[in-house]
């Protein structure tokens, strides 16, 4: 992950002597796919804001940007309405930051400042992908009382009851999506894009495979938060009024989140007259 991070630093210090760059915020919302919410896109929703900056090559047609974004994602099984969703009655919360390059890639030849709506250039769809450093965090709410999940090890991770190691907070993003752009004036752009992210992942829900033996997980993880949060559920469905050893989520699906909103960015290069093409 350091030499991820190491990588990303060189590209965006080779990128600051590009002709036409941009720095400026982003804006919107957030939502997440997973064990906690499978099939329902743009529901329960929250935020993302971060700063965005952007490097407009000389062939008009690619834009090298880099993010620093900030968001949070949420899914709650009694929201889905399935009911055996809200029988198992997981919910979480996460904070995400990302940070990493995109390229965009515009539909129509762009230039940045070309504000006249009857000339070309003014602005463009485009769509863009990228790799991206990724931080989470879920949580669940517990007595009014937001914890962290993952030094629970829920699910039993490093204990006698999982050979898997606990997940890392840390992890790669793809994103991808498609947006449009369009000048407001000789230094002002504004954006509007959709954007998902695929990860490697299937801990953004702190959800993904068996219900571990509640006493068990107590005892080895000295605290009986970890079995309190591990199952919720309000009717078990497995013998002595216990989950354990049941499916607690699908191991075979990793989790996606999406990014979506306004950007409004602004030329850190002083137009002194008015372009022509």
């Amino acid at each position: 992950m350091r030499n991820f991070l190491f990588y990303i630093a060189l590209l965006f210090s080779a990128q600051l002597s590009a002709q036409e760059p941009e720095i400026g915020l982003f804006v919107g919302n957030t939502y997440y796919i997973g064990d906690l919410k499978p099939y329902s896109h743009f529901s329960q929703q929250d935020f993302v804001v971060g700063g965005v900056y952007r490097n407009n090559l000389p062939n008009e047609r690619v834009v090298f940007r880099m993010n620093f974004l900030y968001g949070r994602v949420q899914g709650d099984d009694f929201e889905s309405g399935i009911e055996w969703q809200v029988n198992r009655n997981l919910s979480f919360r996460s904070s995400i930051i990302e940070i990493g390059p995109v390229i965009e890639v515009n539909f129509f030849p762009y230039k940045l400042g070309q504000s006249e709506t009857n000339k070309p250039k003014f602005g463009t769809p485009y769509f863009f992908g990228g790799i991206t450093y990724m931080r989470m965090n879920p949580k669940a709410n517990y007595d009014g009382e937001w914890i962290e999940l993952q030094p629970l090890t829920t699910e039993g991770q490093g204990t006698s009851q999982n050979d898997r190691k606990p997940y890392s907070l840390s992890q790669i993003s793809i994103p991808f999506g498609i947006g449009a752009k369009l000048n407001l004036s000789n230094r002002v752009a504004i954006s509007l894009e959709y954007g998902l992210r695929k990860t490697f992942t299937d801990y953004l829900d702190d959800v993904s495979g068996l219900y571990p033996n509640q006493a068990l997980l107590s005892q080895e993880t000295g605290t009986n938060l970890s079995a309190a949060l591990s199952d919720r559920s309000a009717n078990p469905d497995g013998l002595n009024n216990s989950n354990y050893g049941l499916q607690r989520g699908n191991p075979n699906n990793n989790d996606w989140y999406s990014f979506s909103g306004f950007i409004l960015t602004f030329s850190l290069v002083k137009k002194t007259s008015c372009p022509t093409w």
